[in-house]
């Protein structure tokens, strides 16, 4: 697909819809990585700017999720939602810092047992 000149809406949005409907059709599938922005402009003809908006739409509305690797076609059955975002770095982080300090909660209460179960 390439810019329609008939059709009046901006390019980004004529784009964002085709990448929608491939992935409502399943042409591109939950977990599939994206072509690349480079690959984008090749195949549908619009610049780069374009391309990135486009993607930046998608993410938005949910549909899409990016990380360092590239951007990924969301399972929208998954239980976090269409529209819930993935973890961000420092999200895990800080679930991480609170499991440590709930195992280490935990390790204390679990010494403290046999001593009660004793008297």
């Amino acid at each position: 697909m390439s810019r329609a000149d008939d059709d009046p809406r901006p390019a980004f949005e004529q784009l964002a819809d085709t990448l929608r409907e491939e992935i409502k059709n399943g042409a591109l599938e939950p977990g599939q990585k994206l072509p690349s922005v480079r690959q984008l402009i090749e195949q549908y003809g619009f610049v780069s700017a374009t391309v990135q908006k486009s993607l930046t739409r998608l993410r938005n509305e949910g549909w899409i999720f990016t990380t360092s690797r590239g951007s990924f076609v969301r399972d929208l059955d998954s239980p976090r939602g269409a529209s819930a975002a993935p973890v961000t770095a420092a999200e895990f982080a800080e679930l991480q810092a609170q499991l440590a300090a709930l195992a280490e909660r935990l390790q204390i209460l679990e010494e403290r047992l046999p001593d009660r179960a004793d008297s």
